[in-house]
């Protein structure tokens, strides 16, 4: 334990100020930005090797969207209602 201790002279630390402080969360969310650009792009990254691999997949074996149960449900009417009889 008393090895932990520091003995003789220990340099004062300046109290951080409002200046510091808000130069210090400035570059933290510079570093923050970055570093959530460099995950989306190897979220892409891993998402479009996912989908180059499926690709391949379903070519090796002659799947369709509609084998894997992909098919596009049928598209909503546009426009006025019908009308109802009565």
């Amino acid at each position: 334990m008393e090895e932990d201790v520091p003995t003789g002279w220990v340099k004062p630390v300046a109290k951080p100020t409002r200046e510091s402080l808000q130069v210090r969360v400035a570059e933290l969310r510079a570093e923050l930005a970055q570093a959530e650009a460099q995950l989306k792009a190897m979220e892409d990254d891993t998402r479009l090797e996912a989908l180059v691999k499926i690709r391949n997949l379903m070519r090796a074996f002659e799947l369709t969207p509609e084998d894997l149960g992909l098919e596009a449900p049928p598209p909503r009417r546009r426009g006025r209602p019908r009308k109802q009889p009565g």
